[in-house]
């Protein structure tokens, strides 16, 4: 059951790293150093498990030992935590640790040298975990140690984060504690090694989603690219060039509720509020209302008012028969009273007025 185990880990890890080169090649010039690192340490990877799985394969414990060691490594590019500028120097790093283990596998193949027995793997792993968590509390400090900077641009999403990346160094440390317990206390029992190996082998799926999709959550990418964006305007600086920033940060936001209406049309619903809107658009009732007065001149109201004036004099040009009452109704106005009140604003008549002359144009050329 090992061996299958390998062999999928290694289709696994290529062919992230395959997805992640196609992208970059795609991209080229956009992609950033942890996308570019991401698909070398993918293929030592697979170059690792390829070398245990050719000297000896059943050798349970070890190959746990292979797991986490390649989650630690893909951590380098994957956790927020670790500056991009030094990234290639750490990738060196785990590069180099996995070269050596494999060529170690391969002298144990040809008998220069013997495997270690499963208790020296074990003591490996927690080693390797411990120096791998040392290093997670030193880049944590590097990254509150000032603690102006924090408070100046500390934010939700930071937090978020971080918290992502604990959970993410966290999750192997249990697997392997619980391994250590169980060896300790049932050293014969392997079938152990093989179910925490599948939830090792879930998380390196997972932090492989999370540098292809350039995500935190793994899911729902596209959510989270919308919450990172509003959180933008939040985090609008003053000062030079903060002004430039801050209309830049409006534009994406008017954009995104221009595109939930186009799309949506929520505004055919009568009882439609801001609220509504702030939880598509994840943004709040002011960035919102700033941004459509900011593009419109308008307020949220007149805003919804000018779709669904809009939307009843379509309605009207594809059905000649309909009633000002029926339009207003259909557009989302409650009543006829504020219909009349929002097409005289933006049409400068009353939508009595304007579908008789709609109506004359329409049917003067079919006579």
């Amino acid at each position: 059951m090992f061996t299958i185990l390998s062999i999928v880990v290694m289709i696994m890890v290529l062919s992230m790293a395959v997805f992640l080169s196609v992208k970059n090649f795609r991209t080229e010039g956009e992609h950033d150093v942890k996308a570019k690192v991401m698909p070398r340490i993918l293929c030592v990877v697979a170059v690792l498990f390829f070398c245990g799985l050719f000297c000896r394969p059943e050798m349970p414990f070890r190959f746990t030992f292979d797991m986490l060691t390649a989650v630690m490594s893909m951590y380098v590019p994957a956790l927020s935590i670790v500056p991009e500028g030094r990234i290639p120097a750490y990738s060196r790093t785990v590069i180099g640790i996995m070269s050596a283990i494999s060529l170690y596998y391969i002298l144990c193949a040809t008998r220069l040298l013997t495997f270690f027995p499963d208790h020296v793997y074990l003591a490996f792993a927690a080693v390797m975990a411990f120096a791998f968590g040392i290093f997670f509390i030193f880049q944590i400090w590097h990254r509150i140690r000032d603690v102006k900077s924090v408070i100046k641009s500390g934010n939700v999403w930071s937090f978020v984060t971080l918290c992502v990346d604990v959970v993410y160094v966290t999750f192997p440390l249990v697997i392997l504690c619980l391994l250590l317990s169980i060896h300790s206390v049932i050293p014969d029992w392997h079938g152990v090694s093989f179910v925490l190996a599948l939830m090792v082998m879930l998380e390196m799926i997972a932090i492989g989603l999370k540098v292809l999709y350039d995500s935190a959550f793994v899911i729902m990418h596209d959510h989270e690219r919308l919450i990172v964006e509003s959180m933008k305007i939040s985090r609008t600086d003053s000062g030079a060039g903060g002004e430039q920033r801050g209309d830049d940060q409006y534009k994406d936001l008017y954009e995104r509720v221009v595109f939930y209406f186009e799309v949506s049309k929520p505004y055919l619903d009568g009882n439609l509020t801001i609220n509504d809107v702030v939880k598509v658009v994840y943004s709040n009732k002011v960035y919102i209302s700033k941004a459509i007065c900011h593009y419109t001149g308008r307020n949220f109201r007149q805003f919804v008012n000018y779709y669904r004036v809009i939307h009843s004099m379509d309605l009207f040009r594809n059905n000649l028969e309909l009633k000002v009452t029926e339009l207003a109704t259909k557009s989302g106005f409650n009543n006829l009273v504020s219909y009349t009140m929002a097409f005289r604003l933006f049409m400068n008549e009353t939508p009595s007025e304007w579908c008789r002359k709609e109506r004359a144009k329409i049917l003067k050329p079919k006579k």
